[in-house]
């Protein structure tokens, strides 16, 4: 009676400790914004008050699951543009948010409720949620996303000493903790929706964003 009872208490204390453990949502992430996070002071100077105010983000879910669904394949990217810089945090904000239509309906509903659970602060204001075609590679030292027609953007591994004026400095790190960083140089960024007052397509190098892996927690 008494091995079966400490063997009964295991079992429990083991089932206990894996339902109290929240799981992990991992892969890749890019970021790239309307401004430079690294670079020199006059280009930070002028930035922050201008500058700064748009940004795209995109993630590919390699692992993980979320309130009893997997995630693992699902990709989900956003448009964010607030009223000030959106480097300073508290700036109010809207954002479109996109998830890949080529993902099981269940499973894009369960990344939307994650990545607004997750990052709805980052977000702000929903504005819009479209599912469309996502394509998000990276491969060595470069990365990028593309949302249908609407969204593009090209980067690369930065290169300081080529990419950046002469005494520049990192003034901001990713808008998500990653497990694995690079600071990215643009190649291309485009916006063609309709849903903002602006559009865009630049081809300004600079040292503008992030990829790299991250991790976060599910439910």
């Amino acid at each position: 009676m008494l091995r079966f009872s400490v063997c009964l208490c295991s079992v429990l204390l083991s089932a206990g400790l894996a339902s109290g453990q929240r799981a992990q949502v991992a892969g890749d992430y890019i970021e790239d914004r309307s401004n430079k996070v690294y670079g020199c002071y006059c280009e930070w100077s002028g930035e922050r008050v201008t500058g700064g105010k748009e940004a795209i983000l995109g993630w590919h879910i390699r692992s993980g699951e979320h309130r009893g669904v997997s995630l693992a394949g699902l990709k989900l990217a956003a448009v964010v543009i607030g009223e000030a810089t959106l480097s300073a945090g508290d700036a109010p904000r809207k954002s479109l948010v996109f998830l890949d239509s080529g993902a099981p309906e269940a499973q894009r509903q369960t990344g939307e409720r994650w990545l607004r659970e997750r990052y709805g602060a980052l977000l702000g204001e929903l504005i819009g949620v479209h599912a469309v075609p996502i394509a998000f590679t990276r491969s060595g030292e470069q990365a990028s996303l593309r949302i249908s027609d609407i969204v593009g953007v090209e980067m690369r591994k930065a290169r300081p000493l080529e990419d950046a004026l002469q005494g520049a400095v990192l003034w901001y790190d990713p808008f998500i903790p990653l497990a694995e960083s690079h600071l990215g140089t643009i190649v291309n960024t485009r916006y063609h929706g309709r849903e903002f007052a602006q559009q865009w397509d630049l081809n300004d190098t600079g040292i503008s964003g992030y990829f790299g892996s991250f991790t976060a927690e599910g439910r």
